[in-house]
């Protein structure tokens, strides 16, 4: 949420910016998250390693776009104050909100092109995870749905 020194939401406009609790977005939001789980989007990435299925951008992105279209929303990803935030606009009522996770210096020793690489995967990974805040799409808990190994194996 875009959230000024006390805590409070923010709603802005052309000429004032007023604190007030952003209704007519949340309700679009709440619309978004209902249209996206009514799309039934299947998982199309696969981590062979810890064998789970996950969403991937290319899962979300397009009918993320389509939908914010059909409210008249508008998402801007941007790395702010320390942390990378993914603002929702309501066009029609000029209210905003966010979704936000801490950032980080992530320094990698190397050239400039595998500092690059590292930076665009950062980004990658915490867009998916801010849009799947916005969207409420949920994944399996992959640390609570994975066995236990045990040192003893009960006889």
């Amino acid at each position: 949420m875009l959230l000024n020194s006390r805590g409070k939401n923010i709603m802005f406009n052309e000429e004032i910016i007023q604190e007030e609790i952003p209704v007519n977005l949340l309700k679009k939001i709440m619309q978004a998250r209902k249209k996206f789980k009514d799309k039934g989007i299947k998982k199309s990435g696969y981590n062979h390693f810890q064998n789970f299925a996950y969403y991937e951008l290319k899962d979300i992105i397009p009918d993320a776009i389509e939908i914010c279209i059909e409210l008249n929303l508008a998402t801007l990803f941007t790395y702010e104050d320390d942390y990378y935030k993914l603002k929702v606009y309501d066009l029609d009522n000029k209210e905003v909100t966010e979704f936000r996770m801490p950032g980080k210096d992530y320094k990698n020793e190397g050239n400039i092109n595998n500092q690059l690489q590292n930076l665009g995967k950062i980004q990658t990974y915490i867009r998916r995870y801010l849009y799947l805040q916005f969207l409420d799409i949920t994944e399996n808990d992959v640390v609570d749905a994975s066995k236990p190994k045990l040192k003893h194996p009960i006889t």
